[in-house]
């Protein structure tokens, strides 16, 4: 068992890459260049003030014909916002999909199973209005909100099919985060933390999912997605877990620019 200190820095991921603070800005500078550049609109998926989504169109004809791809950012639920990432969006554009990238309402000022639940309001906003499936992706507490939205109870809830998702350097037993400072802005207990974990919920059965990770990312991160993904195919879901060679948590995500990379050629395939 590690002590509480050691899995503080198995989840610290800005000590462990201390080039997050070169990283982090270009993403910020990249993101608004490519916005600039690229067609798409901003909609509103709730009344809270973070409650909006831009999807970016393609510009191949047959786009609005594909299932849509909802990739879903990081910050350990407590930071960031869609603004930062639009750029990833790149890569899949370039594959013929439209790409949808939420914001939504951060920890302290909301709690983790409220997240969720605009997700699940965001996952239905799109339904209703793009009228077509969803694939769905996101990054850190992105591909922990990614799998909540792949469980049984939420797909039940959205209107159209969802027919993959993918984490990346996700968070899928919050159990630890208990003991972390984090949790003085996440406010888990251990009834919350099991109720919001995808790693003890029921998959929408046959689904596909799979769990990347870099390899360069902390113990704890890996054994996330490792044990998520075991745990999953043991309940009727289709996991594969995979390590990104050379990646830590922040590089892990910066396949999505490339439209040649495996990252973006496999989540394309999940959604074809």
């Amino acid at each position: 068992m590690e002590s509480e200190l050691e899995l503080e820095a198995e989840y610290d991921n800005r000590a462990l890459v201390p080039e997050h603070v070169e990283i982090l800005p270009r993403w910020a500078r990249e993101a608004a260049d490519f916005r600039a550049v690229s067609r798409f609109e901003t909609m509103r998926y709730g009344p809270a003030e973070r409650n909006v989504v831009d999807v970016f169109r393609s510009d191949e004809a047959q786009s609005s014909e594909k299932p849509l791809i909802l990739f879903i950012h990081g910050g350990y639920w407590r930071a960031l916002d869609k603004d930062m990432f639009s750029h990833m969006a790149q890569g899949l554009l370039a594959h013929g999909f439209d790409v949808a990238i939420p914001s939504y309402t951060l920890c302290p000022n909301n709690t983790i199973a409220g997240i969720g639940a605009e997700m699940e309001a965001c996952c239905q906003h799109l339904g209703k209005n793009e009228k077509r499936p969803l694939m769905i992706t996101g990054h850190s507490a992105g591909g922990h909100l990614a799998a909540v939205m792949c469980q049984k109870d939420k797909v039940a809830q959205i209107p159209v099919p969802v027919v993959a998702g993918l984490g990346i350097s996700g968070v899928y037993d919050l159990t630890p985060m208990l003991h972390l400072s984090m949790n003085d802005d996440l406010k888990l207990d251990l009834k919350s933390a099991l109720e919001s974990s995808p790693h003890f919920a029921t998959p929408e059965p046959g689904i596909y999912f799979d769990a990347w990770v870099g390899s360069d990312e902390s113990g704890e991160f890996r054994r996330q997605s490792e044990d998520f993904a075991m745990k999953w195919r043991e309940n009727s879901a289709l996991t594969t877990y995979i390590e990104m060679a050379g990646a830590n948590h922040f590089t892990a995500i910066e396949p999505l620019v490339d439209g040649e990379s495996l990252l973006v050629k496999r989540i394309t395939g999940l959604a074809s």
